[in-house]
């Protein structure tokens, strides 16, 4: 039986069109084809256009003297749970970039482009401050200009939550680094609860399954 997992492309569009979950499960069960759409080479110019971003931002977390780890890429045959075992506790290594992390959490799957180190200190024995623990932050690379989505900050709750289920610790901000060569920080305390009412109410759709009497 195939993985019936949401990901955070599917939870923003359903907030767009509760009809769009219903269609991509069907096709997903093999009940509906996806015929060839005329705007497929614009999709793939975007999607270039995105992957080209994405490579811009690692260039430069490189070129700052980060340590990056490039995450095993997924292999043919291994469902992304499969995936996410193999890869393992990356996050305990203590790299200050990892790219493409898979997270499988809550019923969602998804892939951050980045997870980035977040040094803190902490109190040692006699009142000073001292090095020694760090936690990650989820940043995205979009290709929006101007400002990030609504959509952008829920998929980055997403990964703020799988981080917490790893580490235990809960990051205090996410991040998107725009076309445009700006990054925006949000604080997750600021959008936590919208996004996990969000997800309680997916979380439904999952145990009921995707109701067949959505419309467009």
């Amino acid at each position: 039986m195939a993985e019936r997992l949401l990901t955070p492309s599917k939870i923003t569009a359903w907030l767009d069109c509760a009809h769009f979950l219903t269609l991509r499960h069907e096709v997903e069960a093999g009940n509906r084809t996806v015929e060839h759409s005329p705007f497929g080479e614009m999709a793939q110019m975007l999607l270039d256009k995105g992957l080209e971003h994405e490579r811009a931002v690692l260039d430069r977390y490189r070129a700052e003297g980060l340590s990056v780890f490039e995450v095993p890429e997924r292999v043919n045959g291994e469902s992304f749970q499969q995936w996410v075992d193999r890869v393992g506790d990356v996050l305990a290594e203590g790299h200050d970039v990892v790219f493409q992390m898979p997270f499988v959490h809550e019923g969602i799957r998804g892939i951050a482009d980045f997870l980035r180190r977040v040094d803190h200190d902490r109190a040692g024995g006699d009142g000073d401050r001292e090095t020694g623990t760090f936690s990650y932050e989820p940043i995205d690379a979009k290709l929006a200009r101007r400002q990030a989505k609504p959509g952008h900050v829920l998929q980055l709750c997403f990964y703020a939550e799988a981080i917490e289920a790893s580490t235990g610790v809960l990051p205090e901000w996410v991040h998107i680094e725009l076309g445009s060569g700006r990054s925006e920080a949000v604080r997750v305390a600021d959008v936590l609860a919208y996004w996990r009412r969000l997800r309680g109410q997916l979380a439904k759709l999952l145990i009921d399954g995707v109701q067949a009497d959505t419309r467009p």
